[in-house]
Order: structure tokens, then sequence, then C-alpha cells
């Protein structure tokens, strides 16, 4: 009997042992923004904390707000994987947890990557993933008309301005469009910037991201082109990004020019039902390099005022980072020999500068506007706003 009762003993405390050290499994929630990872990639990186951290459960909100929603009504996460624009001002306002100490290859990373992520030159956000833009080329109208040769990456690596221009005129003279753009808005006019950077080598930002170069002899020659361009019926102007891709989709035209992994896989249904053969080209550069245009995840970590909390946030960052690749596959932030514009989804300045931008370019294809006109009064408004940093 008494060897009944000490194994009952044994075995509640067991039990209570167990249960205790459940309810003193920490939990952290993890918000994840519309748009800035798939919903399975999330999930995979959460297990990967899980593994890490054995005694924390991570979870991921499955929270429809907007994260500033969320922040001003105190219901803060732990964790926010976003676009650095959203979690900026957090750092401003001293929400969030300096990581630089614990990002490794920082040296690696390219510097329009980490501007991004700095804030008071601390490093608020650890870059996860950046993806590249580039063109998307329907390789059937190429071929129709005569010109697969000019997908030949080894011969043709990236197209100079001279060469893009013989495509244009190809399908002119078959009276058809080789390629759309469209009314230049700030949420989609990030392909048109790279377009107009790319052709010429201008700059809407200085490399740094200190000085506003808008209406630099670059920008100025890339605008130019473009206008006369659609002008002269080589190009053609929509109202919307939509309404270009659809006709893109539909093989109307041979070239879109927004064209990303995630846009790979949002088209791939219709691309297999309309047995499209689609293959990417980098923008045409007259520096004859390839041009980065990108939009950048990353993760942050809101401060908890808990020491051992904080820290293990902070762990979580830098082990995502370094893991990243493994999971999401190429990070696409590292070092190359590639042209960066500066990103204009920085902060405020930035923003500004892209609607400015926007504003000058309508004025320019719509109304008629000299394109030196336009873009200095651009630069003229941004001046007044003095420097970026």
């Amino acid at each position: 009997m008494k060897a009944y009762a000490a194994g009952l003993l044994a075995a509640l405390m067991a039990l209570m042992m167990v249960s205790t050290g459940a309810l003193a499994q920490e939990t952290m929630r993890i918000y994840v923004e519309e748009g800035a990872l798939d919903k399975g990639d999330a999930r995979r990186l959460a297990a990967l904390l899980e593994e890490e951290f054995e005694d924390t459960l991570w979870t991921l909100m499955e929270e429809e707000r907007p994260l500033r929603e969320l922040v001003l009504a105190g219901d803060m996460p732990d964790l926010a994987i976003c676009a650095p624009k959203t979690a900026r001002p957090w750092a401003q306002e001293g929400l969030l947890l300096p990581l630089h100490a614990r990002i490794g290859d920082q040296k690696r990373i390219r510097r329009q990557v980490l501007d991004l992520c700095v804030q008071d030159e601390e490093l608020f956000m650890a870059p996860l993933i950046a993806r590249h833009r580039q063109m998307a080329v329907n390789r059937r109208l190429f071929e129709a008309k005569g010109l697969s040769y000019m997908l030949d990456e080894q011969t043709y690596p990236m197209w100079y301005p001279a060469q893009f221009y013989q495509i244009l005129e190809e399908f002119l003279m078959m009276d058809e469009t080789a390629m759309d753009v469209w009314q230049p808005e700030p949420g989609t006019s990030a392909a048109i910037e790279a377009l107009t950077q790319s052709i010429f080598g201008g700059r809407l930002l200085s490399e740094d991201g200190e000085r506003c170069e808008i209406d630099g002899s670059g920008m100025q020659a890339g605008v130019s082109w473009l206008r006369d361009a659609i002008d002269d019926g080589m190009i053609g102007y929509c109202k919307t990004r939509e309404e270009a891709l659809e006709r893109f989709i539909e093989g109307q035209t041979a070239i879109f020019i927004d064209w990303t992994a995630r846009e790979a896989a949002r088209q791939m249904q219709t691309i297999r039902e309309r047995g499209l053969q689609i293959v990417t080209a980098p923008y045409p550069a007259a520096v004859g390099l390839p041009v980065r245009s990108f939009d950048l995840a990353g993760m942050c970590a809101f401060e908890s005022g808990e020491a051992s909390r904080d820290a293990r946030l902070v762990s979580a960052c830098a082990l995502l980072h370094e893991q990243a690749q493994d999971v999401l596959g190429p990070q696409g932030i590292w070092q190359d020999g590639a042209m960066w514009p500066a990103s204009l989804d920085r902060d405020d300045y930035t923003a500004t500068l892209r609607s400015l931008f926007c504003e000058a370019l309508q004025d320019v294809i719509e109304e008629g506007e000299r394109v030196d006109a336009a873009l200095g009064r651009a630069a003229a408004a941004m001046e007044a706003l003095g420097r970026t940093k």
C-alpha cells in the first residue's frame, strides 16, 4: 500500500512538473504583413524558430489589421515580418529593438538594402529577402518576329538602348506594340522608375541615398526616350499596371516590365493554360550592367521591457536572417557587380520623391510639358525639403 501511494505521489509530481513546464512556455506572436511573405514560407520560418527555441511557442497571428492599427491599439506583436517602410515609424518612436550587434555579414549586404533597414545608425530590421524586378518576354512572339536570337543570354546578357530600340521598331513595323507602360502612380511606378533610370544610367537618388538627382542628365535622357517611344507608337500607354499585365498575358504585347518571381507564381496557371513561354530579361542599360530594382521583406522585434525576452527576440531575428536562404531561396541582398538604384521605399522623403516623379512624368507624357521643366520643378520641391538624412 505504501509503495502504491509513493508511486501515485511520484506520478502526480511528474504531472505537475509537465503542467508547470507547459505553463512556463513563453508565447511569441509573429505578425506577417500581407504581401511580405507567402503563408507557407511564414509557417516554415515559424517552424524553424520552434526547433531552435524549444521552450517558446511561436504563433503566426491570424490578423488582418495593418501593423499600424495593432500598435496604436496597444496590441503590438513580438516579431513583425514586413516591408521596411511599415516598420520604420516604430523605429523612429523607439519601439523596436536594435539588431546591428547580432546581424552578421553586413559588409556583404548591398548598401541600398541596408539603408532601408537603418534608422539613426541602428539596424532596426533584419533583411530576409529582396524580390528583384525584371522584364518578362513572350518567347513565341519574339520568334515570330525573327528576334529569338536576342534572347540568347550568352550573346545578349542584356540589351543596350540601341538593341532595345531595334526590338520595339521591329514590332512597330508589323503594326504591333512590343510593350506597354502605364500611368505612373506611386503604388505601381517602381518598374517605370527602373526603366527610366537604367536606359541611360540616370538616378532619382544618388547611390548613397543622400542627394536627389531627378533632374540629372541621365534621368532627363531616360524620360525623354520614354516619351518619344510612346509618341511614336513603339510603346503603348495604359491606364493601369493591371491593364498592361492583362494585355501581356493575352499575348497582345511581347514584353512586360514589372515581373517578379511572385508575379510569375500568381500567373502560373494562366501561363500554362495559354501555352505561353515566358523568359526574363534585365532592363536595357547603357552602362551594360543589370539593374536591381527590388522589394524587400525583413523582420523586426518590438521591445517588451524584459531583458531575457528581448534577447530571445533579437536572437530569433538573427537566426532567420542567417537561415532565410535555406527556407526562402536566394535572398537577393548581397553585393554584386550590378547597378542598384537607391530604393524609394525608405521613408517620407523618398515617398515624396516618388510622388513628384510620377507627377512630372504624367505632365511630360500627357500634357506635353518639357522634360527639363517637369523634372526641374520636382528637383526644386525636393531641395526645399532639405537632405534625406
